[in-house]
């Protein structure tokens, strides 16, 4: 079953019949389950957004592009300083993005897709800048230099962090091996397992998750804190009600 599959994020790094688990450097033994412990301060030079389709029917520029919502927080802010539940831009810049026109199709399709739904389906990391090509450049545009499509259907719901492997092994589970990043906030948590469950994910569509979680772009999930236990120890783990795979230019 896929809760299993799940488990296996943490339980591949134990060696059946040890005792005892290994320290993770990075976080102290014994330190609290909450919701986030920090461990470092994340990279917040840019930031990440979903990214919508705007689907109404008026002239161009002022209708047509897009809409971005900065996840993880109650409002976004725009490109003339102004604040709102989303910011409308007509023009995105792939310009730092590296992404080929068949990448920047994909995430196109599931902005259009995000915004015929109504749920996160399409994640952009990027920033807002002055001017644009349109008529309208007082406009501005956004700049794209990270895209992040959705792996399945499932509605996002609670917290959006990137997971990635930290290179911690362990004698036994729960072991702390995943480090999360809480998106646009400087939290940093190590976590022992990602339950891909509530994403109603295949078992190949948990793989492919699982197996990028381990690799260099890393996973980037949306749901809540829960508690991993095992070998009567207890560690933070996150359960995942959507999971996103990064667009890249370069091969996996």
């Amino acid at each position: 079953m896929r809760f299993v599959s799940a488990l296996t994020v943490w339980a591949s790094c134990a060696v059946l019949g040890a005792l005892t688990a290994c320290s993770n450097p990075a976080q102290a033994q014994g330190a609290p389950l909450g919701e986030s412990v920090t461990t470092a301060t994340a990279n917040t030079g840019s930031t990440y957004y979903a990214l919508y389709a705007d689907l109404r029917r008026c002239p161009s520029p002022l209708c047509g592009g897009w809409f971005v919502d900065e996840l993880n927080r109650p409002a976004t802010q725009c490109h003339d300083g102004s604040t709102a539940d989303q910011c409308y831009t007509p023009e995105l810049d792939w310009s730092r993005s590296g992404l080929s026109d068949a990448q920047q199709s994909q995430l196109l399709d599931a902005a259009h897709t995000g915004a015929t739904s109504g749920q996160v389906v399409a994640i952009a990391r990027g920033t807002f800048a002055h001017g644009n090509s349109t008529p309208q450049p007082e406009l501005g545009r956004f700049v794209i230099s990270e895209a992040w499509a959705e792996v399945g259907s499932g509605a996002a719901t609670g917290t959006f962090v990137e997971v990635h492997d930290n290179g911690l092994r362990c004698f036994a589970a729960p072991c702390r091996n995943l480090t999360e990043v809480t998106l646009d906030t400087p939290q940093v948590t190590d976590i022992a397992a990602v339950d891909f469950t509530p994403a109603g994910l295949t078992d190949s569509q948990v793989e492919t998750c699982t197996t990028a979680m381990y690799g260099p772009d890393g996973l980037i999930v949306a749901g809540d804190r829960y508690t991993v236990q095992a070998n009567g120890s207890t560690a933070p783990g996150r359960t995942a009600t959507a999971a996103y795979l990064r667009l890249s230019s370069t091969p996996q």
